[in-house]
């Protein structure tokens, strides 16, 4: 991390130690789950809802009788969620407040949804016992039924190209049934909803939209849907904007100087950003998508984003800063990747850090690639030659380790090979899309080139210029 980063982060730290922890919470969930005995139940918030990063708020376990009772505080309303098997459960918390939880019945994924790091869970609004009408989970909840019974034929409507749905009658017969309930954060909730259903029903008309919605109006950083409707109308909104008459040349210019403030002064010609904060907010949501679209120099992106990071005295911008930056500098050389910690077929667990002082080639592939059989060959010989300096470390991605010991067995390679099984989740900390892929890491365990060539791709060659230059040949 940058020294800029560094000196904020002590400073954000700083500011909420003194700040939002005095005014925090308690609030309790508890309940009885005996399908959930000996589990240990997680929760978790998003950090923020740009990047959305998942932070713990709270661990319990679940007793052989199946009670649990969870612990958090918060110091406003909160969005909370847990990954239950097959489940995502969700609810709203409120400071000082205590929820008896109604969990699903425990239903644990197959071992092919486990290792699938794209399984998507079904969403479920938790059940809560004594729940009264006017309490927030059931407003949201009953709100949410009613919402989503329209969500999808409005949007199959609009993208038959000929929207009839009425969106102004179903909102006010919607407001009909909810306004009369007095929650600031339902009324926001409800509003922004409304909000995504008109972006949705009215594609063509996003910027009346963005001036309804969020032109001089309180940026809502903590709520679900103020932030989804914000998200969809402002992605990738670098390349939205540069659609405009001079909008290319201006955001080419600003990016290519790795000048924030040049490019702030282009965006703020939309009439929509007049309101710095609002400017700042969209500015890191461009970045963030910006990083993994190949038409920026990523580079230039995090000359920009540090130097808004320096500049900025919003809490929550710089959190979402810090964010972003660890989330797209684990796989660019010059940064440590995602740890790890994966079992041999002999059930030895390796870390990463185990190969400190070597490079290591790192790989994901399947014993069922005919790419990856065709490589194995010519990593012998790789690691034959270069062993001295070299480790090469394949990961595996069968679905089952017998598989891959079936393999091994049958062709006696000497390098390290590790099955995914425990951390299915690596595959997409690595950002893999295709078998093979590989990275070069250096002793310090910095990535080197990310993602590195392939054997037939010239790497030893490359690997040996490296090593002649460095002296070590």
């Amino acid at each position: 991390m940058c020294m800029v980063f560094l000196k904020k982060t002590l400073q954000l730290i700083t500011i909420f130690l003194l700040a939002p922890l005095a005014l925090a919470a308690q609030v309790t969930l508890s309940g009885n789950a005996p399908s959930y005995a000996g589990e240990e139940l997680v929760f978790f918030k998003y950090a923020d809802y740009v990047t959305q990063t998942e932070e713990v708020v709270a661990r319990c376990n679940v007793d052989e009788k199946g009670n649990f009772k969870c612990d958090l505080k918060v110091d406003e309303i909160t969005y909370v969620f847990n990954h239950l098997g097959i489940y995502r459960i969700y609810l709203f918390v409120e400071p000082q407040k205590n929820y008896q939880l109604v969990l699903p019945e425990h239903e644990p994924k197959t071992e092919q949804q486990r290792l699938n790091p794209y399984f998507r869970e079904v969403d479920l609004h938790v059940g809560i016992a004594n729940m009264k009408p006017n309490d927030l989970n059931y407003l949201i909840s009953t709100f949410d039924l009613q919402f989503n019974q329209h969500f999808d034929d409005i949007v199959k409507d609009a993208y038959s190209g000929n929207p009839t749905m009425p969106i102004d009658s179903l909102t006010a017969k919607m407001e009909g049934l909810f306004s009369p309930f007095n929650n600031p954060f339902f009324d926001s909730y409800r509003n922004y909803r409304y909000g995504l259903l008109s972006q949705i029903a009215l594609m063509q008309q996003s910027r009346s939209i963005s001036s309804n919605y969020f032109e001089n109006k309180p940026i809502l950083y903590n709520n679900p849907a103020y932030m989804e409707l914000f998200n969809l109308l402002f992605d990738k909104y670098f390349l939205f904007f540069a659609h405009s008459d001079s909008g290319t040349s201006d955001i080419d210019r600003a990016t290519n100087r790795r000048s924030y403030s040049q490019l702030k002064r282009t965006l703020a010609q939309d009439d929509v950003l007049a309101n710095d904060t609002l400017l700042e907010l969209v500015i890191l949501k461009g970045l963030h998508d910006g990083f993994f679209d190949d038409r920026f120099s990523r580079g230039a992106l995090l000359a920009i984003l540090d130097s808004l990071y320096s500049q900025s005295l919003i809490p929550e911008h710089l959190l979402i800063a810090e964010n972003i930056r660890s989330k797209v500098t684990r796989l660019l050389p010059g940064f440590v990747p995602a740890p790890f910690e994966l079992y041999t077929i002999d059930e030895k667990l390796v870390k990463l850090n185990d190969f400190e002082g070597k490079y290591v080639y790192l790989n994901f592939c399947s014993t069922t690639s005919y790419t990856c059989l065709q490589e194995f060959p010519l990593l012998e010989t790789i690691y034959e030659k270069y062993k001295m300096h070299l480790e090469i470390v394949t990961i595996a991605v069968d679905q089952e380790i017998g598989d891959l010991e079936l393999f091994l067995g049958q062709t006696n390679y000497e390098w390290t090979f590790l099955h995914y099984g425990n951390k299915p989740d690596i595959v997409r900390d690595f950002d893999i899309r295709a078998f093979p892929t590989y990275f070069l890491i250096g002793p310090d365990r910095r990535l080197i080139t990310s993602p590195a060539p392939s054997p037939k791709e010239n790497f030893e060659q490359q690997f040996f210029n490296m090593l002649r230059s460095r002296g070590k040949l």
